[in-house]
């Protein structure tokens, strides 16, 4: 049986294993959890990590993670505009590779001149603290950064989540930790905090767009999209909550 509890901290939290950082010491003893990505890129200097979805997640552990499918390529390019779902995790699939990155801090972001900046009057820039991260997760086949990144075309309400070019709004994400779980299953010595991941581009004044899981969709399976966070009863659903595991990674919060 699984239970579940509110866990808002103002401190930095260790994120299971979310690998988005710098290894902390809290989160060294965390246990890996398999089948994860591939060995090659579990081994490559940046080691990939697992994107996995409450509603998915049985046992405690990534059953479905992040998948670059086949549908929605633009070509000529191998890449850009691929579909992303949640898939069956196994460590022989490329197409489930992938590395977060910081893309540096809503106060460098926010206002900013160039290709990166995020609007000043976005959700995030207005509602969020200035120290806080923005991360991005770029497709990585076999540990081979392609340069794109899981995001949308725009911040529209039910777009579906595609790989876009890499540092770019369109490709960035702040992890929602006022709205984080802890879930834990008994028997296993750590459990794994869950939290939405906000779309940093969204310049809504309320009930900001972020990563929702439709598991009932086809072409492909258990689809991404863009919805409005909604919170019933100070949560939200497990559909808009994610958890990040293996490697061993270090904390999210204001200062990592």
């Amino acid at each position: 049986m699984r239970t579940r509890s509110v866990c808002v901290l103002a401190t930095l939290v260790a994120v299971s294993t979310v690998g988005l950082a710098g290894a902390t010491a809290a989160s060294a003893s965390i246990p890996r959890f398999k089948p994860a990505e591939t060995t090659v890129c579990n081994n490559s200097t940046m080691p990939c990590t697992n994107i996995s979805n409450l509603m998915l997640n049985q046992g405690n552990s990534p059953d479905f993670i992040q998948n670059a499918s086949g549908w929605g390529v633009v070509p000529p390019s191998l890449y850009q505009g691929r579909k992303i779902n949640l898939r069956q995790a196994s460590d022989t699939r490329v197409n489930e590779d992938f590395i977060i990155t910081k893309a540096g801090t809503l106060g460098q972001l926010c206002g900013a001149s160039g290709a990166n900046a995020l609007d000043a009057t976005s959700y995030a820039c207005v509602n969020f603290a200035p120290t806080d991260p923005v991360y991005q997760g770029q497709f990585a086949p076999n540990g081979n950064e392609s340069g794109f990144c899981v995001g949308a075309m725009s911040a529209t309400l039910g777009f579906k989540a595609r790989l876009e070019r890499c540092g770019s709004p369109r490709s960035f994400w702040i992890a929602d930790l006022a709205a984080q779980v802890t879930v834990t299953v008994p028997g296993r010595d750590k459990p794994l905090v869950y939290f939405p991941l906000e779309f940093a581009a969204d310049t809504s004044l309320s009930n900001p767009l972020v990563l929702t899981l439709k598991p009932g969709t086809t072409g492909p399976a258990n689809e991404l999209f863009l919805e409005q966070e909604n919170f019933s009863g100070g949560q939200v659903p497990d559909s808009q909550l994610f958890t990040l595991t293996d490697p061993v990674g270090p904390t999210v919060g204001p200062a990592s």
